[in-house]
C-alpha cells in the first residue's frame, strides 16, 4: 500500500485495513513463536546450546524472572523506592506541574461489541 492510497481511503476503510494488518501481523507473531520454539527444541536434542547456521549464529539464551514477593525480596536487602505514578498522575489531573511529564498522542482502536455496532 503507498502512502498517496490512504488519501483515497475513508476513515471506515482506513480502520478496515489496520485490522486487516493487525491481523497478519498477529499470525506472522504466532508463526514466529512455533519456528523458534522449534529451533530450541532442535538444539536440545542435539544438545547444543547453539550453532551457525548459514550466515546466522543461534544461541539459546536465558532470561531470568523473579516472582518473588515484596516481603521475601526484603529479607534479602532487594527492595528500593519507586516513583508512584498514580499519585503523580491524580496531581497532575489536579492541574500541579509535574516536572520531567510527557506526553504522548496514540490511536486506540478497538472492536465494539454487536448492540454497540448495530446503534
Amino acid at each position: 500500500m503507498n502512502p498517496e492510497d490512504l488519501l483515497t481511503l475513508s476513515k471506515e476503510e482506513l480502520v478496515n485495513k489496520l485490522q486487516e494488518f493487525n491481523l497478519k501481523e498477529e499470525e506472522t507473531m504466532a508463526s514466529m513463536v512455533m519456528i523458534r520454539e522449534e529451533i530450541l527444541h532442535r538444539l536440545d536434542d542435539e544438545k547444543k546450546d547453539g550453532e551457525l547456521v548459514g550466515e546466522y549464529s543461534l544461541t539459546k539464551a536465558k532470561r531470568v524472572s523473579f516472582k518473588t514477593t515484596l516481603d521475601q525480596a526484603q529479607e534479602f536487602g532487594a527492595v528500593k523506592q519507586a516513583v508512584d505514578s498514580g499519585v503523580l498522575r491524580k496531581l497532575y489531573n489536579k492541574g500541579i506541574k509535574i516536572p520531567g511529564v510527557e506526553i504522548s498522542t496514540y490511536l486506540s482502536v478497538r472492536r465494539l461489541a454487536q448492540e454497540e455496532a448495530e446503534k
